[in-house]
């Protein structure tokens, strides 16, 4: 059976036992952690004993308040998990250069040949990924704490921003990982039509007496067998939500008319990402998730490079009198994404229903 990622499912394995990592955060130009813990899907966190502007008055109080800050962000991130882990390589490097040229994600070649006396050794070559080039690009949000919020001890308000700024995050990294797959403009070969047979396995030329089950099933058949005679077999489907109900039936072991249909086998991941909607300073921003009705067939890792020269890091400052803020909170990311999607992915159109 296939692994399910989605927001969902991610969530329920946070909800399992107990997991705990060390955050990083900047305090005056020196790295600082702060330990985070989650206990059968709660999250500790930490409370503030003395109001926010004060806190940015003494070096133990700052460092105080971006541990709060820092912990509020993470529990923001658990909200959104990233879900593009099973699809690429992780690469960290604080030295990663501006831009990649396209070929430089290698991976190696060596083949064993019969050995004849006296005869040459054969060597091995390291092949490269003839995907676009890869630049390091950073990312940057923040917020401020006003006067007002103090006042009227608005702290919860501080904590929702907090938050909100973790879920922005990871949906950011979800938008630059899968997003390039989704938008991008397929070729012909990498194409896979909709497939439609009827119930007793008969291909059909359209959705006319069709029948929508066998006709799933035969459409990611095709993918599979698509993808592997153009030697790049995948493994992993990203998808819509709305389709996994379909797909669950599809990929199964059914009976129709007398006739046993075994599991369908070749997939051993299915990713589920309908995108991210957002709404700041009145402004509606969205991340397209992947259209109902297509998926895309993906052979992972190889071709596909996630590289970070700087995790998200998390300053605050004093604010700015003139307009009563007293605090500044900004973030910043750096980072970047190569993926070689024609020589790894088949996007496929799922049948209509008759």
């Amino acid at each position: 059976m296939a692994r399910v990622h989605s927001i969902e499912t991610m969530k329920e394995k946070r909800r399992q036992g107990t997991i705990e990592s060390k955050v990083p955060f900047l305090l005056n130009g020196k790295m600082q952690e702060v330990t985070k813990k989650i206990v059968n899907g709660e999250m500790e966190t930490y409370e503030l004993d003395k109001p926010i502007g004060e806190m940015l008055t003494s070096e133990n109080s700052r460092k105080e308040l971006l541990q709060k800050v820092v912990l509020d962000v993470e529990l923001g991130k658990e909200e959104i998990p990233t879900l593009y882990g099973p699809i690429y390589d992780t690469m960290n490097d604080p030295n990663f250069p501006e831009v990649f040229d396209a070929k430089w994600a290698q991976y190696g070649t060596v083949i064993f040949f019969k050995h004849l006396e006296g005869e040459e050794v054969k060597f091995g070559s390291l092949q490269a990924e003839q995907g676009p080039t890869a630049r390091i690009e950073g990312f940057t949000a923040g917020f401020e704490y006003t006067k007002e919020m103090e006042l009227f001890n608005q702290t919860f308000n501080f904590e929702l921003l907090n938050k909100a700024f973790g879920e922005a995050h990871n949906a950011l990294l979800n938008h630059l990982h899968l997003g390039p797959i989704i938008k991008h403009n397929y070729k012909a070969g990498n194409k896979t039509a909709p497939v439609y047979v009827d119930e007793l396995g008969k291909t059909l030329t359209n959705a006319t007496g069709s029948h929508f089950i066998l006709s799933m099933r035969e459409t990611l058949r095709a993918a599979l067998r698509d993808a592997r005679t153009a030697k790049r077999p995948g493994t992993i489907l990203l998808a819509n939500p709305a389709d996994k109900e379909d797909i669950d039936d599809a990929l199964s072991s059914f009976t129709i008319q007398a006739t046993p249909y075994r599991a369908l086998s070749g997939i051993t991941d299915i990713i589920y990402y309908d995108g991210w909607e957002a709404e700041v300073s009145k402004k509606s921003y969205t991340y397209p998730g992947v259209p109902a009705g297509k998926a895309y067939l993906l052979r992972p890792k190889r071709g596909f490079k996630e590289l970070i020269k700087q995790a998200l890091q998390v300053q605050a400052t004093m604010g700015d009198l003139t307009r009563l803020v007293e605090a500044q909170v900004v973030g910043d990311v750096w980072r970047g994404v190569f993926a070689a999607i024609d020589e790894n992915v088949q996007e496929i159109t799922f049948p209509g229903k008759a």
